[in-house]
């Protein structure tokens, strides 16, 4: 279906002689990380990070979403937004600003997680390592602390 739409807004394009543009849809989640689209901008989070990681054998999703101040929601899920929870017991991260979101080469189950205390320069920063281990009790250990540049 999808490929038979684009194929119809290509040859449009083609024909009539203009482009149409085409965007990815983003998505959105509520503040209790249950993914919804037809959110009020002023009651939703947009998905900025995502990643599929396995703990004891089993599939999650970890993502992460941003409001419109720029805080950051942290949350895990089974694939396709199911069974989603806020990880609210993770404070130094969760509502905070985030500079990047990465997994974590050495740990298949975790992932680095750098905060930004501020939307100013210089602010302090942080990095932590996000460990889902035990995805119960994540732990979140902070590697290091530094000031931003200018």
């Amino acid at each position: 279906m999808k490929t038979k739409r684009l194929l119809a807004v290509l040859t449009l394009s083609l024909t009539l002689g203009f482009s149409i543009p085409i965007y990815a849809q983003e998505t959105y989640i509520d503040n209790k990380c249950k993914q919804n689209q037809s959110l009020k901008e002023d009651d939703r989070f947009t998905v900025f990070y995502k990643s599929e990681f396995k703990s004891k054998r089993k599939p999650y999703w970890f993502y992460s979403a941003r409001y419109i101040d720029g805080s950051a929601i942290f949350c895990i899920s089974q694939p396709g937004f199911k069974k989603p929870r806020s990880l609210n017991e993770l404070k130094p991260i969760q509502f905070n600003f985030i500079d990047k979101v990465t997994k974590d080469p050495l740990n298949q189950t975790a992932f680095i997680v750098v905060t930004r205390e501020g939307n100013g320069s210089p602010v302090p920063m942080n990095e932590y390592r996000l460990n889902f281990v035990n995805v119960n009790k994540p732990t979140l250990t902070k590697l290091r602390t530094w000031t931003s540049q200018d």
